[in-house]
């Protein structure tokens, strides 16, 4: 059985795609975007961030603790 999706940068909007043969295929493919792009998770959940994105991300939690320094 073939997956498909789009990992999509909820920031810059970057996608990519994710396919292959369930389930080696289609998480080796997962890798390769997480090393070329640097998508992670976004912190909260909501979404995936790619790597440009991630060394620029201002969240919440890093606001708070910039306000206490």
């Amino acid at each position: 059985m073939e997956g498909r999706t789009q990992v999509i940068c909820a920031d810059c909007g970057r996608t990519r795609e994710v396919s292959g043969e369930m389930p080696r295929d289609y998480t080796d493919c997962f890798r390769q975007i997480v090393d070329e792009d640097g998508f992670v998770p976004r912190p909260g959940g909501a979404g995936f961030l790619c790597g440009a994105c991630l060394a620029t991300y201002e969240g919440s939690e890093t606001r708070d603790d910039a306000e206490k320094l």
